[in-house]
């Protein structure tokens, strides 16, 4: 009776594992045995392309989870992370974004995620340790006018056939001397809207 109450219980457990959606590769500072006080879980990004006339649309969706010891975000005034454009068909143009207080804000996005909207976070248990998961979400808009509407259309087919990588960087403030930002990328991909 207890091997089959063992098994019951086992089979309840693993069909109640799932991985999470956003699951891709992590970059994270070392704080001691096997845990991390910061990770970046980051998937492949997508910006979505399309013209209207001789206008060129682009929206980009970040979609980035950290993941953040729960002492070490107890003691910190805050979390940052920031995105590099650098090296990608994005770091071009001008994009625009609202902020949490509505205010449509131009080339600019606050990395201070105390003055952000997250999409979630919750606790979880990592190695007998207590962590937050913080799913951060949101939109930067980028448009550009050309000259006629084949040359926009000319621009989407070249960034439809690009993949960049994109870069972010999480940090705690204040950061301690010996902890360096963490740093981890992602694939950016262009696809039609």
């Amino acid at each position: 009776m207890k091997k089959v109450l063992l098994f019951a219980l086992t089979l309840v457990t693993l069909a109640s594992c799932k991985k999470d959606k956003n699951q891709g590769s992590s970059a994270s500072v070392p704080v001691g045995e096997n845990y991390a006080a910061l990770n970046i879980r980051t998937t492949d990004q997508v910006v979505k392309v399309s013209t209207a006339a001789n206008v060129l649309n682009m929206f980009y969706n970040e979609d980035v989870t950290l993941i953040l010891d729960s002492a070490k975000l107890g003691g910190s005034w805050a979390v940052h992370l920031k995105e590099d454009f650098t090296g990608t068909q994005l770091a071009a143009y001008d994009y625009h974004s609202l902020t949490k207080y509505g205010v449509n804000a131009t080339n600019w996005v606050d990395d201070n995620l105390n003055n952000i909207v997250l999409h979630s976070s919750k606790d979880t248990l990592i190695a007998g340790r207590v962590f937050v998961k913080k799913r951060i979400t949101r939109t930067f808009i980028y448009q550009k006018s050309y000259a006629s509407a084949a040359d926009a259309a000319g621009v989407m087919n070249q960034l439809l056939q690009q993949t960049d990588i994109i870069a972010f960087n999480a940090w705690f403030t204040p950061t301690e001397p010996d902890e360096a930002k963490t740093v981890n990328t992602a694939k950016l991909i262009y696809v039609k809207l």
